[in-house]
């Protein structure tokens, strides 16, 4: 596993990694220029009740729209060096989204990753496809966000 490898993650790239471990997105990594905050599970922090807020207009003609796309987390144990960032997400062999940030986390001892899947392929537990360097296809599970600590007890500490 990574450890093995000895990666060590320091500097930009721990923080880069405890972010990934909380499921934190780094807007332009994670995001682009299309994406919605209900793709991104974040579509709670949007108010509903409000009469006018600064782009509700777009966001409620975007929802009428319904998804495209959602992003989620997903684990490696294995096959982790064939897979990377902009990894294709294939569903029957077509592409469906790509890969948005991937790395190794100590913590948890394993490949953690989001990527941008088909809205009934981002359940916790269902498999996708990757597509990764050199053509080579590995299947990984789709993981609750966040990997790490999910009741935050390390911050109340």
């Amino acid at each position: 596993a990574g450890a093995d490898l000895g990666l060590r993650p320091y500097g930009l790239e721990a923080s880069r990694i405890l972010r990934l471990e909380k499921g934190h997105i780094i807007i332009g990594q994670d995001t682009d220029a299309l994406t919605t905050p209900d793709e991104l599970g974040m579509g709670w922090a949007l108010s509903r009740k409000k009469p006018f807020y600064m782009g509700k207009a777009a966001v409620e003609a975007r929802r009428a729209l319904g998804d495209k796309r959602r992003l989620c987390g997903f684990t490696l144990d294995d096959n982790a060096a064939q897979v990377g960032e902009s990894a294709l997400v294939l569903r029957d062999g077509d592409p469906v989204g790509h890969v948005t940030s991937f790395g190794y986390s100590p913590s948890l001892g394993k490949w953690i990753g989001l990527a941008y899947v088909a809205p009934d392929q981002a359940g916790p537990g269902t498999p996708i496809t990757l597509r990764g360097f050199a053509g080579a296809e590995v299947q990984a599970p789709v993981a609750a966000l966040p990997f790490y600590d999910a009741a935050n007890a390390r911050q109340e500490m």
